[in-house]
């Protein structure tokens, strides 16, 4: 190529001039991207249905002196501040998770306009998700094992369906939460190739 540096081959003299060859790393970056989105959002509606939904009816018969009493009730997820915590947040990374969708394949001509917060924004699921995760997480524990020192049973020998729902759910946003880990990654890798 005549004026180009003889250590530079065409391809690197021409985007040294200007010209823009190939696809932009952001545009190549953009495919992994809406593929992690619907992920996290299918895994982030199914588990917070799956944990609002767990409940299981409960039979408790306590022996006394003047004999035995039956207590029938249900144990529901809504009943533990750590399990709404978590539909709560798997809720709001749902709704962030269609609106950020939208927001790509709206400004895919120019995914550099909203990179940066959609990144940001990325990031604060990836934190609201992991925290709510291990808040449900210590709550499935805890009812799985007991904690003899304050007297709290294990509830999970008899309550199998509830217990079950509340691992899925669990299970299920852990995974979204890596889906939006690997988008925070693709962002980085993005940042990288570009500069």
């Amino acid at each position: 190529m005549e004026g180009a540096s003889p250590h530079v081959d065409g391809i690197q003299a021409a985007r040294t001039q200007g010209y823009n060859i190939g696809p932009s790393p952001s545009r190549s970056m953009q495919l992994p991207g809406y593929i992690l989105r619907i992920v996290a959002m299918v895994l982030t509606f199914v588990s917070a249905i799956v944990m609002g939904v767990a409940k299981e009816a409960v039979t408790v018969i306590e022996m006394s002196d003047s004999g035995q009493t039956t207590f029938t009730g249900s144990i529901k997820s809504r009943y533990s501040s750590a399990l709404v915590y978590f539909i709560v947040v798997n809720a709001i990374v749902l709704v962030y998770s269609i609106i950020s969708l939208a927001l790509a394949i709206l400004n895919r001509g120019d995914p550099r306009r909203m990179a940066m917060h959609l990144s940001i924004a990325d990031l604060v699921m990836v934190v609201l998700l992991f925290s709510s995760n291990g808040a449900a997480a210590a709550i499935s524990v805890v009812a799985d094992k007991g904690l003899p020192r304050y007297a709290w049973p294990k509830i999970c020998y008899a309550l199998h369906q509830f217990c079950g729902h509340i691992k899925a759910a669990i299970v299920l946003s852990m995974f979204a939460s890596l889906a939006y880990l690997l988008l925070v990654l693709v962002w980085i890798m993005d940042l990288h190739m570009r500069s």
